[in-house]
């Protein structure tokens, strides 16, 4: 099987080597350092800054959505979430569950984000933003600067799910101000599914300790307390965090541009191989991490099913009624241009080409 999905990925052979060996006791010295080695390693790929501190959960990037909003607001806060597809929505949904006020910055499937969707609510009493930076039910990547600039004129808590932009496009924690970013082991890392990061600013760590929660899983202050040293209060994905640690010593001895480039040599390579098809690309800005393509007809999903069954070649299907017509091909994991020829073989088949 060879997978063009945006999480989980096409593991690279290191990765799928160290899931190879038996799991050990993680309540250990050597663990311990090993888990602390991979927040300096990830402080230094998202470029935050030393006082920041890591949370590593284990849960998807959902879990920690929504673990992030249950510790970082409360019902005195007022939020501003933008909301341009399904995951935006699920922050929206998150909100609403914990009774935390929100106003949504609604968009269209083709309308592209701009300050003008934010002016409204200058100087409103807001506190904070949470935005999914790539919303991948579109492919839309959003201007983080115009977002970042938004927060700090507004001294707004700018919260980033960064999960599918992580290691496709250029991300630094410190130039946006993010006050907490968020990142998943199955996507641009390519990890096993499981793990979810969360870098924390200074002054969203001194918030999150004067702030009460009502959980006992997701209460980040006992993970912070856990961290200084080295360890989770909850049984971790052990062997994820294993691979993480080989991933992140993979990447810094690699450097983030260089892995950047490949994906985006990968995106542009497909992006331009499939010009001439019937294929159409949205205008809007893109991350490198996926191509959204639509077709004329509504044949995503026989088109999905044929690649599954027949070829064993699995792209992203799209949910509700962009999934009629639409489907995502990823350029991240471990994948070569001759494995997007065979998918490009396979498409031109597939329309009689």
């Amino acid at each position: 099987m060879k997978l063009f999905t945006v999480g989980p990925a096409q593991m690279y052979q290191h990765t799928l080597d160290v899931r190879s060996r038996t799991i050990p006791y993680f309540r250990t010295i050597e663990f311990s350092e090993m888990m602390l080695e991979n927040e300096v390693l990830m402080k230094k790929i998202v470029d935050a800054d030393e006082e920041d501190r890591m949370i590593v959960l284990t849960a998807s990037g959902s879990g920690a959505m929504e673990a992030v909003v249950q510790n970082c607001f409360d019902k005195s806060d007022k939020l501003i979430v933008i909301s341009g597809g399904t995951f935006g929505e699920r922050f929206e949904q998150i909100c609403k569950i914990h009774h935390i006020p929100y106003t949504p910055v609604k968009l269209k499937s083709d309308e592209v984000l701009s300050i003008d969707h934010l002016t409204p609510y200058e100087g409103k009493g807001y506190t904070g933003m949470l935005v999914n930076l790539h919303e991948t039910y579109t492919g839309q990547l959003y201007d983080g600067s115009m977002l970042a600039g938004f927060c700090r004129k507004n001294k707004l808590f700018f919260i980033v799910d960064a999960i599918s932009t992580f290691l496709c496009d250029p991300y630094s924690m410190n130039n946006l101000g993010a006050d907490a970013t968020i990142v998943s082991s199955q996507k641009g890392l390519c990890l096993a599914p499981g793990l979810s990061i969360i870098l924390l600013s200074k002054r969203m760590v001194d918030r999150i300790q004067n702030k009460t929660i009502e959980s006992l899983y997701f209460d980040f202050k006992d993970y912070l307390l856990n961290m200084k040293r080295g360890q989770t209060p909850f049984t971790p994905a052990v062997g994820v965090c294993y691979e993480l640690n080989d991933m992140l010593h993979y990447i810094d001895a690699q450097g983030v541009d260089t892995r950047i480039n490949e994906v985006k040599e990968r995106c542009k390579y497909f992006r331009e191989s499939i010009k001439e098809l019937p294929i159409e690309i949205p205008s809007f800005p893109l991350s490198n991490a996926i191509t959204p393509c639509r077709f004329e007809k509504n044949i995503a999903a026989d088109f999905f099913n044929y690649l599954k069954d027949n070829r064993e070649i699995m792209v992203n299907p799209v949910g509700g009624k962009l999934g009629e017509n639409s489907i995502r091909v990823a350029h991240i994991g471990d994948l070569s241009f001759a494995d997007y020829d065979n998918l490009l073989v396979e498409i031109k088949y597939y329309f009689g080409m």
